[in-house]
């Protein structure tokens, strides 16, 4: 028989939200808010004069299972972890708080960008995207002499 793990974290967010309410309305466990909820990878984001970078924690995550979306000062991934390895013959797990499956996440772009000179790579699960600011060359901009009136 398989039975199916549900994840530490996910648990303990459900445990929490139960908590600060009280625990009104929920009777069985199927009924617990969350339990089957995208989860949200860790994301950090800073910029300098040139960029804007984001860089999230997708260990695991092949680049082939990330889709990035820059929609106005939105920059939205998304994906799949594959499921869980398949354990060893006869093995059990004992704690299990890595999240596996669907994941999403919305980040707030805290500066112009031009997308067509976004990039991204995924390296040693972090996923980087950059995202250049547009120029900001001045330009002196010259009013030409009115004729003189005589």
């Amino acid at each position: 028989m398989v039975r199916r793990i549900r994840l530490v974290s996910r648990v303990v967010r459900v445990e929490t939200e139960v908590r600060s309410s009280g625990g009104a309305g929920f009777g069985r466990e199927a009924e617990l808010p969350g339990l089957d909820r995208v989860w949200a990878p860790s994301v950090d984001v800073y910029e300098n004069s040139n960029e804007v970078v984001v860089e999230v924690e997708l260990p695991g995550v092949l680049k082939g299972d990330v889709v990035i979306v820059l929609r106005g000062g939105q920059l939205e991934i998304k994906g799949l972890k594959k499921d869980l390895p398949a354990a060893e013959a006869g093995a059990r797990y004992h704690r299990l708080e890595r999240e596996y499956g669907t994941f999403r996440r919305v980040v707030l772009i805290p500066a112009s960008v031009v997308a067509e000179k976004a990039s991204a790579t995924l390296e040693n699960g972090i996923l980087k995207v950059v995202l250049r600011k547009p120029s900001r060359r001045t330009r002196k901009v010259e009013v030409p002499n009115a004729g003189t009136e005589k």
